[in-house]
């Protein structure tokens, strides 16, 4: 059984939106730089939100309040709850879905944040809520190849078959590449391939790119 599971959080829709937009209605009379540059520093630190934005303005050399940390959190929040599907990544799942092809999701983090976008993304009308995996909920996460056991054990999926889709490679690639699965590297933000890494399956850089592969290398 043809088998594809997707990461969440930058792979089925663009994280750098809410944050970028929480960003401009924060800082962007206070601070002179871009919420875009904001973003790219912080996202290197794979650490809750709050932390990543203090650390993203250390690295221009700005300290931000406590008051101002607290204020950018309420809006990135409220720009969290408007997070939607793009048309291509709604295109990728109805062909999944008409070639009857198993998706299902792998996604890091904690339990209540990830099903709210789950919800705010309207997966379930693609995806059952059983095919979905929330570290939070299981005690572990990507890269452990022990997440992607119990993926496979839990689904019944045979690893020759199965692929896996997302936008990191230190967590999704390197932890599909260590569980023995077929792996597609959304490289939204075209990073370079990390010292030593395995180069994945493929690569792709956004939706299009994606839905080809899916078509012509996976499903073929």
């Amino acid at each position: 059984m043809l088998a594809i599971l997707f990461d969440v959080d930058d792979t089925l829709y663009d994280v750098s939106i809410p944050f970028c937009a929480a960003c401009d209605q924060v800082f962007r009379e206070k601070y002179p730089v871009s919420s875009m540059e904001l973003f790219l520093a912080g996202r290197k630190h794979d650490i809750p939100v709050v932390d990543r934005i203090r650390k993203a303005f250390l690295s221009y050399g700005l300290q931000l309040t406590q008051a101002e940390v607290m204020q950018f959190h309420d809006v990135y929040r409220i720009e969290q709850t408007k997070i939607r599907l793009t048309e291509e990544s709604r295109e990728i799942l109805d062909f999944c879905r008409e070639r009857d092809i198993f998706i299902g999701v792998i996604t890091n983090g904690f339990s209540r944040p990830q099903w709210n976008k789950v919800k705010q993304l309207g997966l379930e009308k693609w995806i059952p809520k059983d095919r979905i995996i929330v570290s939070g909920d299981e005690g572990v996460r990507k890269p452990d190849p022990e997440i992607f056991e119990l993926a496979q054990k839990r689904f019944g999926l045979d690893r020759k078959e199965t692929w896996f889709i997302g936008d990191t490679y230190a967590t999704d690639i390197s932890g599909a590449i260590k569980a023995g699965w077929n792996n597609i590297w959304f490289n939204r933000r075209r990073d370079e391939l990390p010292e030593k890494g395995k180069q994945p399956d493929f690569m792709v850089s956004d939706e299009r790119q994606l839905l080809h592969i899916l078509k012509t290398e996976c499903a073929s």
